[in-house]
């Protein structure tokens, strides 16, 4: 996978495999464009990454976590996906633990 520009940041999430320099790379170039860009950037299903996630933003506002309570509850096919966040990745974990009925762990 070669990817050249934040706007490839889709392909991470789909990738099936992604070298670490890449990987560098984008978040490189999203860390620049702070504060127009937000910090977190998932790879895979499971895995999400967040720079420098102690500065102050929106996106952690009580409006920003009713967005993805509203998301959860929503199991239409046509809802448009969140953008990456941590409130996705718990609610990610959730589901997959009330489906599979095993414990669920979030590392920092």
């Amino acid at each position: 996978m070669n990817v050249q520009s934040s706007d490839d940041l889709s392909q991470l999430r789909n990738a099936a495999e992604v070298t670490a320099d890449e990987v560098v790379n984008i978040l490189v170039s999203r860390f620049e464009q702070r504060p127009r860009c937000q910090p977190y950037t998932s790879i895979g299903d499971r895995l999400l990454v967040a720079f420098n996630p102690s500065e102050s933003l929106e996106l952690s506002s009580d409006q920003s976590a009713q967005q993805y309570i509203d998301d959860y509850r929503d199991t239409s096919p046509a809802r448009e996906p969140l953008p990456p966040h941590i409130f996705k990745v718990a609610e990610q974990s959730y589901l997959h633990m009330r489906r599979t009925g095993l414990s669920q762990s979030i590392t920092f």
